[in-house]
This record gives C-alpha cells, structure tokens and sequence, in this order.
C-alpha cells in the first residue's frame, strides 16, 4: 500500500469517526432537550389557567417532528460515512 492510498483510506477513516462523534453529540442535545420539556410541562401543570392537554398535544408534535428530523439526518450522516469508505476502498483497490 503506498503512503498516499494509505493517507486518503486514514482521512476517510477519520472522517467517519469525526461525523459519528457528531451524531451523538447531537442524539445527547435531543436528549437534554426532551428533559428539559418534560420538567418544563411539569412546572405548566401546577398552573390551572392553561390548558394542559393543548400543551402536551403541542409538545408531542413538536418532538414528534423533531424526531423525525433527526432519524433523517442520522440517516443523510450514516449514507455519508459509507460513501466516503467505500470511496477510499475503491481507491485502496486500484493500487
């Protein structure tokens, strides 16, 4: 293996540590966000001049899109990281 297919496999290779490392910081901030709604929540329904069911309604949409967002990126990242190993694998095999 020459050095330069060695650095291009070494760069995708940290490429895709770097975008996993990203994908769970981002799944941690979701985490801390859903915790931080659900004691929120908690602190609406001690007042009884707000309509508690319209808020949990609201706020389950609202994860519930978050959510989704979320699996697509994972999604977009995971395709991502392939492609760059199978690019580096394909440059490796060429040599």
């Amino acid at each position: 293996m020459s050095q330069e297919t060695e650095n291009v496999l070494r760069k995708s290779l940290d490429d895709v540590d770097r975008l996993r490392k990203r994908q769970t910081v981002a799944f941690v901030i979701l985490l801390c966000l859903v915790m931080a709604m659900l004691v929120w929540l908690g602190h609406i329904s001690e007042n009884p001049a707000i309509d508690v069911r319209k808020v949990i309604v609201f706020a389950v949409c609202v994860l519930f899109l978050a959510m989704v967002y979320v699996a697509m990126a994972f999604a977009m990242v995971q395709s991502r990281m392939t492609l760059k190993v199978l690019k580096a694998i394909e440059l490796l095999s060429k040599q």
